[in-house]
């Protein structure tokens, strides 16, 4: 867990940095850890969040910060990918369903 954590702290850094540009405007993205990630990442060149779980997910709901959802996207993996174009500047939070269960587990993306 240790690694995960570190491991996903090197990568929000370097994600933060990607996004740094010559625009007055600089954003930056975080996303929060949860148990079942076993990995996050950011590519900067297709601009997309890849999350990586334990088990296979079913379904991404994405909430904005009015709690309402927003989109929902059916998985079927254990890998998904999904487009910063996506999110606007504010805070989200990212429902993940796993396949076989009904809990919904939660995670928050900041864009600034």
């Amino acid at each position: 867990m240790k690694y995960l954590i570190t491991l996903l702290a090197i990568t929000l850094l370097t994600a933060t940095t990607a996004f740094a540009n010559n625009t007055p405007e600089a954003k930056t993205m975080t996303v929060e850890s949860i148990e079942i990630f076993e990995s996050v990442a950011y590519d900067n060149g297709s601009e997309v969040i890849e999350f990586s779980t334990l088990q296979t997910m079913s379904t991404v709901q994405i909430y904005n910060a009015a709690g309402e959802i927003t989109f929902v996207l059916p998985v079927g993996s254990d890998n998904v990918q999904i487009n910063k174009n996506l999110f606007e500047k504010g805070e989200y939070k990212l429902g993940f369903i796993l396949a076989g269960q009904s809990e919904v587990h939660f995670s928050t993306v900041s864009l600034n």
